[in-house]
């Protein structure tokens, strides 16, 4: 062959390789197309929930807990259904409007998972009070705890569910799920701050925090109330161990940097009491996850890392989900 020849066909070769590269890319550091169908909100949240279910592939009873645990209200949901969440849920993108408020957050949320459509829609015509048809789709309205819960099965695969006052965001969601153009780039926190998630991240999540805005309750009531005035991106990756990864935004570099120094400080603190009380046989994984805590600032944003073993994680998820089915309802 042509010296010449050889060339051309190596860089055409070349050429496609790094063409399926770029798009390889984009196409996991893109946003999910879920969030994208999503209201404003001053915090959104995507969990990709597949890889979960693999952590546990040894036990046989994964995704199967012991129907008897159950919570009995999601027992009956179980039965009638035949999903279970610890098993069939694929995915989860939620939009809050304000998660500082300790009642009525006003959220939407949209669940990808393997259901049966048919037996889905036969329960939720069941509790509902009212249903009504939005273009091609039924929307259940559902009374709970004082407000009216919507839902709305998109396809064979999505759900939608807000507890609005209004039932506009729902029509909202149906309508850019029949017509993706409207969707556009999604929520303004989406289309500014999704940029900083890192790609391949199995979940994330941007938090808005209005001034005095108050104490907020995001992970298991931890105040978060220092949050007030910045915008927050975390994430999860995985690749043997779980990397997290939480950049705060505040308005100016001097924010970021008295946020740094007083985490450092804390982080410090924590550490020095904890190898004082330290006893024999504390567990290495959480010893190792808090070891790994590194804080710096980078401009006007504090950057929080911290590295996750495989080991701590299979501790974990199988403790979750067995108070998940055995005490509360998803």
């Amino acid at each position: 062959m042509d010296r010449r020849l050889k060339l051309l066909v190596l860089c055409l070769f070349l050429l496609v390789i790094a063409i399926i590269g770029l798009g390889t890319y984009y196409r996991i550091s893109s946003a999910p197309e879920d969030v994208l169908l999503l209201p404003e909100g001053n915090l959104l949240l995507y969990g990709d929930l597949q890889p979960i279910h693999l952590l546990d592939h040894d036990n046989a009873k994964a995704g199967r807990p012991d129907p008897d645990r159950l919570n009995p209200e999601y027992r009956a949901f179980v039965e009638q259904t035949g999903i279970q969440f610890e098993r069939d849920l694929g995915s989860i993108a939620i939009s809050q409007r304000f998660p500082q408020a300790e009642v009525n957050t006003e959220s939407s949320a949209i669940f990808t998972g393997t259901f049966d459509s048919t037996r889905l829609r036969n329960y939720l015509q069941k509790i509902s009070a009212t249903s009504e048809s939005y273009a091609d789709k039924t929307v259940f309205s559902i009374p709970h705890e004082g407000n009216i819960v919507r839902a709305a099965i998109l396809d064979a695969r999505t759900v939608a569910i807000t507890n609005m006052e209004s039932g506009e965001p729902l029509r909202g969601i149906i309508d850019k799920f029949r017509n993706p153009s409207l969707a556009g780039h999604g929520p303004y926190l989406l289309q500014t701050y999704h940029r900083h998630v890192p790609a391949a991240s199995l979940a994330w999540l941007i938090y808005r925090a209005p001034p005095h805005s108050g104490p907020v309750n995001l992970l298991g009531g931890a105040s978060v109330g220092f949050l007030e005035n910045t915008v927050s991106v975390a994430s999860v990756r995985y690749s043997g161990a779980l990397a997290v990864k939480a950049e705060v935004f505040t308005l100016d570099e001097s924010s970021a940097k008295n946020l740094a120094e007083s985490a450092g400080t804390f982080l410090a603190l924590y550490r020095t009491a904890g190898g004082s009380t330290r006893h024999t046989g504390a567990d290495q994984d959480v010893k190792a996850a808090i070891d790994s805590i590194e804080i710096q600032q980078k401009g006007n944003s504090a950057v929080f890392t911290a590295t996750v073993s495989q080991g701590f994680l299979r501790k974990v998820v199988p403790e979750v989900q067995s108070a998940t089915g055995a005490g509360h309802q998803p």
